[in-house]
């Protein structure tokens, strides 16, 4: 009878994994089609959406034209926005802020080309353009005039129609600040683009330039190519990856950094604890020659804002070079 029972017990064993394993592909086999039913769906969504956008030369010429006149009005000034509705999430108003005033109250060490000498013009760079990406950020003082075109009155003396702030007006609202530097080289006819996104610290950067032959030069008869940000427009690029003679090189210096380590680390150990003080805290900086300029500006910042002492005190900094 127990061998009978064990007989009828397996034999039930192996029929209900069978049905598990029928139901599992089946349901496998389901899922799958259901994805593949989806993904054609939405590629099929797509594929129309792109017939029915704008293409290069049809300025203007999609599905919201009937309603962009509307946008570009407020209803209750009657005075066209700016920018249109369709990138108000990023920039819904704009103004200008003096440079010199702006880097003043956010001073992260970046020296004002030719230098920080009072009177001292960058010129085309003189001002900072700030767009405002909420209506809630827009100042208290001036909360139409980043927002609308106002022809009624004349334009800034500077010949602007939008409106010139001091930085402390301008973001008196703003609860975050995303700050971009940038330059226009003179053999490129820069545009810059900014995209409503996933938010991106990395600047992306495209050259019309061709990939395929190891980056020819600059040549606008070819289209925009995603480039990395040391190539140069002469086809130089500035950031290669490293040969494997100097792989080896820096096996080498990587030994003697173990080798050296632990007396290296007796060395500091005292000049940390002098440094560290009371409130246990060091700066620690490394610098190099060429960098020896933004040294001198950040200490010299330090004096003029009256914590120069603190700098002398706390800051431990790393030569990388003689």
């Amino acid at each position: 009878t127990a061998a009978s029972f064990s007989s009828s017990s397996s034999s039930s064993s192996s029929s209900l994994r069978a049905d598990t394993h029928r139901e599992a592909a089946a349901t496998e086999e389901f899922g799958r089609e259901e994805f593949e039913k989806r993904v054609e769906a939405e590629v099929t969504k797509r594929s129309a959406a792109a017939a029915n956008s704008p293409v290069d030369g049809d300025i203007g010429q999609n599905n919201n034209d009937n309603n962009d006149i509307d946008k570009l009005y407020s209803d209750k000034s009657k005075q066209p926005r700016r920018f249109p509705s369709s990138i108000k999430s990023f920039a819904t108003g704009a103004a200008i802020v003096s440079k010199r005033d702006f880097l003043t109250r956010f001073d992260y060490g970046i020296p004002m080309p030719p230098s920080k000498r009072e009177g001292e013009s960058d010129p085309g760079k003189d001002d900072v353009l700030l767009l405002y990406g909420s209506d809630r950020a827009l100042p208290d003082d001036h909360p139409t005039s980043p927002v609308y075109h106002d022809h009624r009155h004349a334009a800034a003396a500077d010949g602007s129609p939008l409106p010139h702030l001091s930085a402390a007006a301008a973001t008196a609202n703003c609860s975050g600040l995303n700050v971009i530097f940038t330059d226009n080289h003179g053999d490129v006819h820069q545009c810059t683009a900014i995209v409503g996104n996933y938010e991106s610290y990395h600047i992306q950067r495209w050259l019309r330039m061709n990939p395929s032959k190891g980056y020819s030069k600059l040549d606008p008869h070819l289209p925009l190519h995603p480039v990395g940000r040391g190539l140069q427009t002469n086809g130089q690029d500035k950031f290669s990856a490293p040969e494997d003679k100097y792989a080896l090189q820096n096996q080498e210096l990587l030994i003697a950094y173990f080798e050296r380590l632990e007396g290296t680390l007796a060395e500091l150990r005292p000049l940390a604890r002098e440094c560290a003080g009371g409130d246990n805290t060091v700066v620690v900086m490394v610098c190099n020659t060429g960098q020896s300029d933004l040294l001198i500006n950040f200490i010299c910042s330090a004096e003029a804002r009256g914590f120069g002492d603190v700098v002398r005190e706390k800051v431990l900094v790393f030569a990388t070079d003689q």
